[in-house]
């Protein structure tokens, strides 16, 4: 006959009733807690993905929950982590390459109308676009096709240390260059210099219209009331890949019944070379520097930067970063340029005696005043860039650039 096993030396007993009795207690604390911080938790989820943050609330909450982080996010960050996928992405969203070949890689919200572009050139440089990822000072977010913003493993702190690479932002195979920055733009009424920007625009949508892995074309459109004139903004990005820049055309048609007065403006400090600084950051033109606070004469040159070499007016030296931007304004509507230490104080003069200086040194365009008549609409288009650099002399070179027709 078979052996009878063993009595188990561990046997099975039911919870005592204190045990279950804790058991409950630590289950409602843990369903108590969960709801505690659902009721003060806002959770702003996008379906982008880009990881999972906890950040101290705004607009009235106590905490908030996202899966993407803007510019501006930083000093609200509580913990998280983030996916970081843009190398996923570089071997998955297009099919076809050309070994050698320059290409672009992209991420589009249509539905939000933010995103970034990334032009990889043949020998594994980058220069990085980013639009509408980024917040206002009272946690509003624009959508559609304005500069600025990051990812988020560049937006965890508010410290400039890291975030070279916003907005526009060139990398070499060692380091990320700081090109541009978030956009000043907008429109304004002749009788108030209040510019209502992006964050004021209605935003109805934005589309990709032409992709390919060389090739690609955003679009994003916007309504904005002025003196009680409804204009329709519609605004495209044409991106090719190889190409330092992109071009950007703004088309503002009047909606109304009645003619409306406007002024459209553009402009940035781009903190050149390195994020949050303007030290050594001067203007150039083709043939010349500019160190002061002065207009650009639009009728000799057609285009102006930002250059990372420092002011002799102010006795920088020139130990920086010699990166340098460039903004090129085509079609028949001419703007006013110029250079100032903040954005909005236009110099009167081509010749100026005010150095450029401090933190905000900016570089500003406006066309104005406008009239639109009903039904009728403005263009605007405008190159928005990294420059070259002569090898013989050092100076900036602006590139060569197509326009809307040689797409």
């Amino acid at each position: 006959m078979p052996e009878t096993p063993p009595a188990s030396n561990s046997p099975v007993h039911p919870p005592k009733p204190d045990e279950v009795s804790r058991l409950k207690v630590a289950l409602i604390t843990v369903l108590a807690v969960i709801g505690l911080f659902a009721s003060v938790t806002r959770v702003n989820f996008k379906g982008r993905w880009e990881g999972i943050f906890l950040l101290k609330g705004a607009s009235g909450a106590l905490f908030e929950l996202k899966d993407d982080l803007y510019l501006g996010d930083g000093h609200r960050l509580i913990t998280g982590f983030d996916l970081d996928r843009p190398e996923f992405l570089l071997k998955s969203v297009f099919d076809k390459r050309v070994e050698g070949q320059p290409y672009l890689d992209y991420e589009w919200d249509e539905k939000d109308g933010s995103g970034f572009v990334r032009n990889i050139m043949p020998d594994g440089t980058e220069l990085f676009t980013s639009f509408s990822r980024f917040s206002s000072d009272s946690g509003e977010d624009p959508h559609g096709l304005f500069v600025g913003g990051g990812l988020p493993s560049h937006v965890h702190d508010d410290d400039t240390a890291g975030e070279d690479d916003t907005g526009m932002a060139y990398w070499d195979g060692k380091r990320w260059y700081h090109i541009w920055c978030t956009v000043n733009e907008g429109v304004a009424n002749l009788s108030d210099p209040k510019v209502l920007d992006p964050f004021r625009w209605k935003f109805i949508g934005s589309r990709v219209l032409n992709r390919s892995a060389t090739r690609l074309v955003l679009e994003s459109s916007h309504e904005v009331e002025v003196d009680g004139a409804p204009l329709r903004v519609d605004r495209y990005a044409y991106f090719r890949a190889g190409d330092p820049f992109f071009v950007l055309t703004v088309r503002i048609r009047n909606m109304g019944d009645n003619p409306v007065k406007y002024y459209y403006v553009y402009g940035d400090e781009p903190w050149v070379g390195n994020y949050g600084t303007s030290a050594g950051n001067v203007g150039w033109v083709k043939d010349r520097v500019i160190g002061f606070e002065q207009r650009v004469d639009t009728r000799k040159y057609h285009w102006a930067g930002v250059w990372d070499d420092g002011n002799d007016a102010i006795g920088e030296g020139h130990d920086f970063t010699k990166a340098a931007n460039f903004i090129e304004w085509l079609g028949p509507i001419g703007p006013t340029v110029y250079f100032s230490n903040k954005g909005g104080d236009v110099p009167r003069k081509y010749k100026g005696t005010v150095p450029l200086s401090g933190d905000s040194r900016f570089i500003g365009l406006y066309w104005g005043p406008r009239e639109i008549r009903p039904g009728k609409a403005d263009s605007y288009e405008l190159v928005i860039g990294m420059a070259l650099r002569d090898p013989k002399t050092g100076f900036p070179v602006k590139p060569e650039v197509w326009a809307e027709g040689g797409r």
